[in-house]
């Protein structure tokens, strides 16, 4: 990796420097690698120089890692192969599954080269270089009033930015030079980053566990610990016979990485001395405590109650229908893991009162800053704002998004009131053209249901639902054939439609709400580099930037902790745990044939934990972590790969907004377990021999 000037990068470094004058305490921190305190590191334990872990211009340790999809992964071995979560391939290899073949709950090994299986939507992305472009993307923007109209120019320079890099690689490299170029915003209205990133899209399926053992405890130990999951799996990255990033071909190569990494199968220790290195993906603790409150009391509880309801829904639904179920793995996880998180915000938010800690900050920052009065004046009364329209926004939201024939005569109605033929009839045409409904029963049922949520929120609605219940269930976006012919035709903009009515009812309103809120955030927006300054000042420290899915360092030390009064979490978990937990219902269920192979009468010492000589399988530790974080690399202080980050606690999901000593807490799967399985279960010896194994 390597970087260029970075003026950013040295006004944050001047404000981080207080770190470097006192003695080594722990603090949170998702640390730009530019930007890590290496002293401070050194004096927390770790055993390698900077230049080992991240040097411009040389290889190192950051060079082995990959951001996959939404997920972290790192290469482990010469030859292309990462290492990652099971969740994070979840979704792609249920894709890839059949009832006749079925890898998500079998489990896959590709032994050899050939057998390897592409995965789709799983890119991988590799960052290589990194500059300062805030003066251009904040360029003509002082001069600009309206908050709407400045976020605009953002965006148009942002734009602009990006094409002329992309001119730039194209003159250089040609067309398909495989790069990716993404500026982030840093600091809200003020810092922004240019990412450089090497884009290699042929990624294939290696090893996957069967889900009993990838998934083991499911949504009822999701967020939880102690933990028995095995939940890894590994890809291998490919390019073309040239050596450059390249779309899936047959006679593609692996990826050769410039740095892979070492594993260790020593084990450790709590209180040892540990760092991630990942993609974290969004964090808010930069922002002001009336948007903690609004968290707190609208968006949470709104997005949490929603998905559980559609979770039931789903699985009561289709309880006795195992391939129907099966079509809705992916989505079922991803709506199971949001849930569950956002429940955990809410109870982290109230536990540690936060909500509460953060408006008497902002109240003691006025008291000492009074020049500060009308920033935080502004920014309480557009929340306040925000959250009047925030409930019924939502459930608009929910209606024009999850409910797919909603979707259908919206886009007739705006077509509709396009009146003649015009430039946009193609795009309309290649709509209806793909027109389906995916599932017409739990379309249905969640249309009724967000209907009835609605009612109580508006009378048009409510009255307007009495009249019309009726004629839903029939109504002609339920008719794909219809849709789609006359959808090419154009005369699905005459269709008598029941649904069509009812956007036509409430259209303008959905519109104007997205409107308003897009105004309140834009208003909050340029008011928060003020804020953050005085915040700066009041603190008399530096600001870490929010995490924003640009790679990261976290540290700390594999530690247990009390989530509750009078309980104590260790932080190691063993095989014992595993079969302690089985059982049949469906979240620790193990299949005859992978509960024997698990149970090895006398398993080789490389994988028994040092203490309790048992088979090493979870591990937990106070590091500071987030979304996208999920299959990082757990690292000692040598650099060493001891496990792969999967999880927070459910006490550890308030990490978005804050970093608490006592409830974070981020879960791993030991690397031996991951062995284990490859050498027991998945019987994968090649892929072993090529990660260096040899029992």
């Amino acid at each position: 990796m390597k970087h260029r000037k970075n003026k950013w990068m040295n006004a944050v470094v001047l404000g981080l420097c207080f770190f470097g004058l006192s003695s080594h305490t722990h603090e949170e921190g998702m640390f730009p690698l530019n930007l890590v305190n290496y002293t401070q590191l050194q004096e927390a334990g770790l055993k390698l120089k900077q230049s080992e872990i991240f040097e411009p211009g040389s290889v190192s340790l950051s060079d082995a890692l990959v951001k996959l999809g939404g997920c972290t992964g790192s290469f482990i071995s010469k030859e292309g192969l990462v290492i990652t979560n099971h969740h994070c391939v979840y979704g792609g290899v249920a894709e890839l599954s059949t009832t006749e073949k079925n890898h998500l709950d079998n489990g896959f090994v590709a032994n050899s080269k050939n057998e390897e299986l592409p995965l789709a939507g799983m890119p991988c992305r590799i960052t290589v270089d990194y500059e300062d472009v805030s003066d251009e993307v904040l360029v003509g923007t002082d001069k600009v009033e309206n908050a709407i109209e400045k976020a605009d120019k953002i965006a148009t320079n942002i734009k602009a930015i990006r094409l002329k890099e992309y001119a730039k690689l194209e003159n250089e490299l040609g067309k398909n030079h495989g790069y990716e170029i993404a500026i982030s915003e840093m600091f809200v209205g003020k810092s922004y980053m240019l990412f450089k990133y090497i884009l290699l899209e042929d990624v294939r399926l290696v090893v996957a566990p069967p889900r009993s053992i990838g998934q083991f405890g499911g949504d009822t130990d999701n967020w939880e610990w102690p933990r028995h999951g095995g939940d890894f799996s590994i890809v291998r990255v490919y390019v073309g016979k040239d050596g450059k990033p390249a779309k899936y071909a047959a006679d593609n190569v692996p990826y050769v990485p410039k740095k892979h990494l070492k594993i260790d199968a020593s084990g450790a220790n709590e209180n040892d001395f540990i760092f991630i290195m990942g993609y974290p993906g969004r964090t808010y603790r930069n922002q002001s405590s009336y948007y903690m409150q609004y968290q707190e009391q609208v968006q949470l509880p709104m997005i949490q109650n929603w998905y559980k309801w559609k979770i039931d829904n789903v699985k009561n639904t289709y309880a006795n229908d195992k391939a129907k179920l099966l079509s809705y793995a992916g989505e079922l996880q991803g709506l199971e893991n949001t849930e569950k998180n956002y429940r955990g915000k809410i109870q982290g938010l109230r536990r540690t009162k936060l909500v509460q800690a953060r408006l008497d900050e902002d109240k003691a920052m006025l008291e000492k800053m009074p020049e500060s009065e009308p920033v935080l004046t502004q920014l309480s009364n557009l929340w306040e704002k925000e959250s009047k329209i925030g409930e019924k926004r939502f459930l608009l939201n929910f209606l024009f998004s999850d409910i797919q024939a909603m979707e259908g005569a919206m886009q007739a109605l705006v077509w509709k009131r396009m009146g003649k033929k015009n430039d946009s009839d193609s795009a309309f045409k290649n709509y209806f053209n793909n027109y389906t409904i995916e599932d017409e029963k739990v379309d249905k049922m969640r249309l009724h249901e967000l209907l009835n949520k609605l009612s109580k929120k508006n009378t048009k609605v409510a009255t307007w639902y009495l009249t019309n219940k009726g004629k839903i269930n029939s109504d002609y976006f339920y008719k794909e054939d219809n849709v789609r012919k006359y959808g090419q035709s154009g005369k699905i903009k005459k269709a008598k439609s029941t649904l069509m009515q009812l956007c036509e009812l409430i259209g303008d309103e959905w519109i104007n709400l997205n409107e308003l809120s897009k105004q309140n955030t834009a208003e909050i927006n340029a008011l928060l580099p003020e804020y953050t300054g005085y915040r700066e000042k009041f603190k008399a420290k530096g600001f870490i930037p929010d995490a924003n899915s640009t790679l990261r360092l976290t540290y700390g030390y594999i530690k247990g902790y009390m989530p509750n009064d009078g309980v104590y979490n260790s932080p190691f978990t063993t095989i014992d745990g595993v079969f302690e937990k089985e059982n049949s219902k469906p979240d620790y269920m193990l299949p005859k044939v992978v509960s024997d192979n698990l149970r090895v009468e006398n398993p080789h010492p490389y994988f028994l934990d040092k203490k309790s000589k048992k088979v090493a399988v979870n591990l937990l530790y106070n590091l500071d972590t987030t979304g996208g974080n999920s299959g990082s690399p757990i690292l000692n202080a040598k650099g060493e790969l001891i496990g792969v980050n999967f999880d927070r606690s459910f006490t550890a999901t308030i990490n978005d907004y804050a970093w608490n000593n006592s409830y974070s807490r981020s879960l791993g799967v030991d690397i031996r377990y991951c062995v284990y399985i490859m050498t027991y279960v998945s019987k994968a010896p090649t892929i072993l021999n090529e990660i260096g194994i040899k029992l």
